[in-house]
């Protein structure tokens, strides 16, 4: 897989994630009548839960045996670093420096 395959495949996967994760955000704060901050402090707290079980089942015996080990405080550094990083982008008005997300 080259290098550019991968990022495809990252930045459609990224796409779709996200995609669900507004469409199901904004169905629990129509449903709830919550705040959109604290809808988005529930779906960071499932993020960690997720996180935790995904973890879980890549360590111990019986481990996954794809090759990724959790190491706790990194990866939390990490996704805390991702999370920081999102919310202080803005996206550009420049449709030259855009990405493209889809085909015609």
């Amino acid at each position: 897989m080259t290098q550019i395959d991968l990022e495809r495949r990252l930045d459609q996967a990224e796409a779709h994630i996200r995609a669900t994760m507004m469409k199901e955000l904004c169905e629990v704060m129509g449903a709830s009548g919550l705040p959109p901050i604290a809808a988005l402090r529930l779906a960071a707290r499932a993020i960690g839960s997720i996180y935790r079980e995904m973890a879980d089942t890549h360590t111990g015996i019986g481990a996954c045996q794809c090759g990724w080990r959790p190491r706790d405080s990194h990866d939390a550094e990490f996704l805390t670093t991702a999370l920081l990083a999102a919310c202080q982008s803005r996206p550009s008005q420049d449709l030259r420096a855009m990405q493209v997300v889809g085909s015609a």
